[in-house]
């Protein structure tokens, strides 16, 4: 994954960024959700609930949009379009699901996860990232 040079501090687990997810209910009702996620050399991997209605969203329309952007920052940002892929062999795909809902717990609560995952795992492989930054043209 190419990360646009001056923005791979959002992408890397010290930081508080947020990937606001969009994805289609159906053609005409478009959702966006904030999602917990880590990134791998392949893309951004996060975790949902497999009853979840973005669960079911992505399995029925894989291409999505979003942006990666700091907790408190949102004139800075990553656009992120591509397909998020459910990970269904995890270890031919190298993906331990515990390592990664233990990962993903201490990125944003800063503690070991007091529960086992249940879940599926999904990576949205980026097609397209784009940075921008609009703290220079404050109001």
């Amino acid at each position: 994954m190419s990360v646009p040079v001056g923005y791979t501090d959002l992408f890397d687990d010290s930081s508080r960024a947020f990937l606001v997810l969009a994805t289609l209910r159906d053609v005409s009702e478009p959702v966006v959700a904030p999602v917990w996620f880590v990134s791998d050399a392949s893309g951004l991997l996060f975790t949902s609930s497999p009853d979840a209605a973005k669960t079911r969203d992505i399995r029925a329309r894989s291409l999505v949009a979003g942006i990666v952007m700091a907790e408190g920052d949102h004139e800075r940002y990553v656009s992120v379009r591509g397909q998020a892929v459910e990970l269904v062999d995890l270890p031919d795909e190298g993906v331990d699901p515990e390592a990664l809902h233990r990962r993903i717990v201490q990125r944003y609560e800063g503690r070991e996860p007091t529960e086992p995952f249940v879940g599926v795992v999904f990576r949205l492989v980026p097609h397209r990232l784009t940075g921008y930054d609009y703290r220079d043209f404050a109001v």
